[in-house]
């Protein structure tokens, strides 16, 4: 079921308090994410509004005025390597209350829609155990390009990272 009240759109400099405050509890769920700490505001806060105002795309999902989820797509190399200019690297992440009822995958969707014609790959990793964003990835047009096997290892649980690509020459729509 998909909540009728969310909305997606770019994300604002104005959202970026409220962002904040939906990523750190991610984070400190310590399964997801490469991050398992908050981060402090101002850091957080000045990591995003320099993508917003780099024209990185960046959207949120709102419900009301509160973020709920997040996705972009940042450069995946410094531009100074050029030889990976047209790749970029995807990050999504929905506040557990929101998780499985189809917010992600449409937030996903505009972002990488948001993506094209600004990079031609775009890729992400994703832990074996969460597969439910694994799933998510291969519907939107991700394919597996490598596997690390066992290594993310935290807090006494080891898991597999899946190495996903897109490309957009491969995309029909």
């Amino acid at each position: 079921m998909t909540l009728p009240s969310i909305v997606h759109r770019a994300t604002r400099l104005s959202d970026l308090p409220s962002l904040v405050a939906c990523l750190n509890p991610v984070f400190l769920e310590r399964r997801y994410l490469a991050i398992v700490e908050a981060i402090p505001e101002p850091e957080a806060i000045a990591y995003h509004a320099a993508n917003i105002t780099a024209g990185h795309p960046h959207r949120v999902a709102l419900l009301g005025e509160r973020v709920v989820g997040l996705c972009d797509i940042v450069p995946a190399a410094p531009a100074r390597i050029a030889a990976q200019a047209h790749t970029g690297t995807l990050g999504i992440l929905l506040a557990p209350d929101i998780r499985g009822q189809g917010v992600g995958e449409r937030l996903l969707r505009a972002t990488l829609a948001d993506g094209r014609g600004k990079f031609e790959r775009i890729q992400l990793n994703v832990y074996s155990h969460n597969e439910r964003a694994h799933r998510l990835y291969l519907r939107c047009g991700f394919v597996e390009e490598g596997r690390r096997r066992q290594a993310w290892k935290l807090d006494g649980q080891t898991s597999d990272i899946i190495d996903m690509g897109l490309l957009y020459s491969e995309q029909t729509a």
